[in-house]
């Protein structure tokens, strides 16, 4: 057992306030927590702490994520320095939702883009990911990061329709392929009943088909930037995810085991925006308005893996989200594009929202 872990055991209510003073939407609360109370959570490293000269076994100890050669990958390296720099709390507070950011649903091939990349349509997902052979990932502190602004989260212009719209922000591995992903992001959901609007963010950590955990550390709020990245380890816990919020200098890592009967792929890495599942049903897409992901890269300790630069045995497919489902179906009675990603450059990616969730 990792020295100083801190198994959390917390119970939450519908009533549980998780993220910048907001209550969650109650019917995505699982009633039963247990999922959430194995989550291990790591203790920050003590007053003095140097993870530039620290070694593999003390990075691990205190949940830092690996850290890139400074040689090989300067631009990955200089990213690192600034997520791991970032003041770290613990004792969060954990939340076991309905919410289930899936697999990839329904992709159905519309051909290649100039840039390369195999273009998708699917039913839940809109990004980048990167098709490796298996095992690809499964290497020791295999990793896949991102950072990206926590974005708007609103129902579509001029709906008011008295339920709640969801949208997610990922970066992870496995689903495109896979039965299982492994993955942390941010959660941008909206509701409005008549004169009444809510908005709700919270950062989140998943192993599906595990559901997704709520993370009350570090607080995201929109217009935050946030980094996130998610690695593996051959040895238990095998899941890692360490999120932080670099507007307002806060942070937290996590670890956790994949559900029962699982067995970790490691054949592709994403950059996702996605409408989850609350539940068994497709939730309607939350008007995100528009996001910008950037510093989007994988590593399997071997090659670097980004959306726009990946290794000759690898193929990139570009995501496009389309409905239906819908509700209410008239909204979306024909496939209907609702969120599009567009590459700028190796690795930043911005997407918009369209059609119904606009």
């Amino acid at each position: 057992m990792i020295a100083g872990l801190v198994l959390l055991a917390l119970l939450f209510t519908a009533d549980s306030v998780v993220s910048a003073g907001i209550n969650a939407p109650p019917s995505s609360v699982a009633p039963d927590q247990s999922i959430a109370q194995a989550v291990v959570q790591y203790p920050p490293p003590p007053r003095g702490f140097e993870p530039l000269s620290a070694s593999e076994a003390e990075l691990a100890n205190y949940g830092i994520p690996p850290r890139p050669d400074p040689r090989s990958a300067p631009v990955a390296f200089r990213h690192w320095k600034k997520m791991v720099r970032v003041p770290r709390s613990t004792n969060a507070n954990l939340q076991e939702t309905r919410i289930y950011n899936e697999p990839i649903r329904q992709a159905t091939r519309a051909g290649r883009l100039r840039n390369g990349s195999v273009s998708l349509t699917s039913l839940n997902w809109s990004g980048y990911a990167v098709a490796a052979a298996s095992g690809t990932f499964t290497l020791n502190n295999s990793f896949v990061i991102s950072e990206w602004v926590a974005p708007v989260a609103q129902q579509a212009l001029g709906v008011c329709d008295g339920s709640w719209d969801y949208s997610s922000q990922w970066t992870g591995f496995d689903g495109l392929s896979s039965g299982d992903v492994l993955q942390a992001g941010t959660e941008a959901d909206a509701y409005c009943s008549g004169p009444n609007q809510a908005r709700f963010h919270s950062a989140w950590i998943e192993w599906y088909p595990y559901p997704a955990v709520r993370v009350s550390v570090p607080i995201v709020r929109r217009g935050d930037l946030m980094a996130v990245e998610v690695w593996y380890t051959a040895t238990p816990p095998f899941g890692h995810a360490y999120l932080a919020n670099l507007t307002v200098g806060q942070a937290a890592a996590y670890a956790f085991n994949p559900p029962p009967g699982i067995s970790f792929q490691g054949d592709s890495a994403e950059w996702i925006v996605e409408r989850p599942s609350i539940g068994n049903n497709l939730a309607n897409l939350a008007n995100y308005v528009a996001d910008q992901f950037n510093a989007a890269n994988a590593y399997n300790t071997v090659s670097y893996f980004l959306p726009g630069a990946s290794p000759t045995n690898t193929t990139t497919y570009a995501i496009t989200m389309a409905c239906p489902p819908w509700t209410p179906g008239s909204a979306c009675s024909s496939a209907t594009v609702i969120s599009t990603p567009f590459l700028y450059g190796p690795w930043t990616l911005w997407f918009y929202d369209s059609g119904p969730a606009l």
